[in-house]
């Protein structure tokens, strides 16, 4: 009898041990696709803020509109630097802790995230809108179903 509870101890080992390594490879995974994220993040908001930089250039030097340019190119600098900075292990905590303390609020959250990252997308997919767009061509020139034409 010995020898089954040895084995269900080793099998029970050997389980936690598969589950440990598990969690450490879902972990590293998506570690590595925040990072990645994160770096495509930071890159985006400078290259608005190089575009805001380059359009207080393209106004008259100290006018309201050169100034205003300026002020956003700043802004989302700091927003870029921030953004590279995070750190993905503290900032996990932060987002589990904030949505342990308010569950309502982060499914709302993330439900409204994730409707606007889809329109987001939708919105850049250029096959998506050249295939509204004739759809609309087709609709409006009469190219669609003709029913009741013989």
């Amino acid at each position: 009898m010995t020898d089954t509870s040895d084995l269900e101890r080793q099998a029970r080992a050997q389980a936690a041990d598969l589950g440990r390594k598990a969690k450490e490879a879902v972990a590293d995974t998506v570690r590595d696709a925040a990072g990645t994220a994160q770096a495509q993040a930071a890159q985006e908001v400078q290259a608005t803020a190089d575009a805001a930089g380059a359009a207080a250039d393209a106004f008259a030097p100290g006018s309201v509109q050169a100034q205003a340019a300026q002020m956003v190119a700043g802004q989302l600098e700091d927003a870029a630097r921030r953004v590279r900075s995070l750190e993905f292990d503290q900032t996990m905590q932060d987002v589990t802790a904030f949505a342990r303390r308010n569950p309502l609020l982060f499914l709302s959250a993330a439900a409204l995230t994730g409707f606007a990252a889809t329109r987001f997308l939708k919105a850049r997919d250029p096959a998506a809108s050249a295939l509204r767009g004739q759809e609309g061509a087709l609709a409006t020139s009469g190219g669609g179903n003709n029913h009741g034409a013989s």
